[in-house]
Parts: structure tokens; sequence; C-alpha cells
């Protein structure tokens, strides 16, 4: 138990309280050893606490993991980008896709640090399968869309304009797992994808014949 831990135990907590402690332990022993390795009783005895109490918050184990889901799908719960064509009323297409291309990812970035381990390890879990996946799409293929729209309206044709929207948007993915992991230093993944996705677009419209807006 840690010492955070048993001050917690140690002192009176609210409901409310109470129930953001037992999640918060969930979430340290998902990201340190994986959706598997969650279980009540691990919760309970890291928490310093009941197996009974646990129970008594979230049901069954289910219920606990649908409560750490809840706490990583809200991050991207956020309104969708405007049309293209309500983004370009003052600016150019190459200046929106500069600005939302650098914006957009340091963000995308931004909300995996807070919450990407957690996702990640969760993609494991078999009762989240159907949920991630569907989640991922449905991002995905707003994302695609919105992009390839933009490119469009820089003169790229629509199949272009789709590879390269799809393998960008793919590629966040890739990214997501080397944060998520800790394997690289967010500011490197950051520096690399911005300008590979920067200089491809520019070589992409040179060799299509385009001259952006």
């Amino acid at each position: 138990m840690t010492d955070s831990t048993t001050a917690a135990t140690r002192t009176r907590l609210s409901p409310e309280e109470r129930r953001r402690h037992l999640v918060d332990v969930a979430r340290s022993i998902v990201e340190r050893q994986g959706a598997a390795a969650l279980s009540m009783e691990g919760v309970a005895e890291e928490a310093g606490v009941s197996r009974a109490l646990v129970y008594n918050y979230f049901g069954n184990r289910a219920g606990l993991v649908e409560s750490l889901w809840a706490e990583v799908e809200s991050l991207w719960n956020v309104d969708p980008m405007p049309p293209v064509s309500e983004m370009l009323r003052d600016v150019t297409p190459r200046e929106l896709f500069e600005r939302r291309f650098i914006d957009n990812t340091r963000w995308y970035f931004d909300q995996i640090e807070q919450g990407g381990l957690l996702y990640y390890r969760l993609m494991s879990e078999p009762q989240l399968v159907e949920s991630v996946e569907h989640h991922r799409r449905s991002i995905q293929q707003a994302n695609v869309q919105w992009w390839a729209d933009l490119l469009v309206e820089m003169g790229l044709d629509p199949e272009r304009a789709l590879v390269y929207s799809s393998l960008f948007n793919g590629a966040t993915e890739q990214m997501w797992g080397l944060i998520a992991r800790g394997d690289a230093r967010r500011g490197v993944i950051e520096e690399v994808f911005l300008s590979s996705g920067l200089a491809s677009l520019h070589h992409l419209l040179d060799s299509a014949g385009v001259t952006p807006a």
C-alpha cells in the first residue's frame, strides 16, 4: 500500500471522494500491470478497504472496468470541427491546414498524456473491445473526411486528398502507442510527426502540380 493510499484510508471520505479514490487505485493498477491484473480484491487491498466496499461501489469487475473506460472516453468527447467551408471565411486553405495541423496534433498528444496509457491498457480488455473499436472508428472517420475536404480546397484531387488524410490519421495511432508506452519523448514525437506531415504535403502538392492558395 502506498503512502498516499494509506493517508486516504485514514481520512473519512465522502461517498464521491471514496469512489474517486477507488477509481484512481484501479487506474494505477491497470497502468502499471495491464487490464488483466485488475481485480476487485486487488483494488481493495491496495486501497486499504474491504472487498465488500469495492463491490458496493461498482457491483463487480465489469462495473469497475466501465468506470475506467468512462475516464478516458470523456477526454475525447468534444464537438466536431466546423465544416471546412465555415473555417475558410477569413483564412486561406494553406494557412488553415498548417494552423489546424499543428494545433490539433498538440491537443491530441495532450489528451494521450492525460489518459493515453490507461486507454492503451484497456484496449486489451475483452469486454471493451467493441466499445474501443467503435470509439476509435468514429473519431478517425470524422477526421479523415474533414482533412480530405480541406486538402481538396487546397487544390488536391479528392483521391489523393483521401489517401493523404487516411495515412496521417492512421499514423496518429502509432504515435499514441509511442507516447503511452513512453518509448520516445513527447517533444521528439511531435517534432518528427509535424515536420514529416508538412513536408510530405508540400511534396505531394508539388508533384500534383498544385500551387496552394
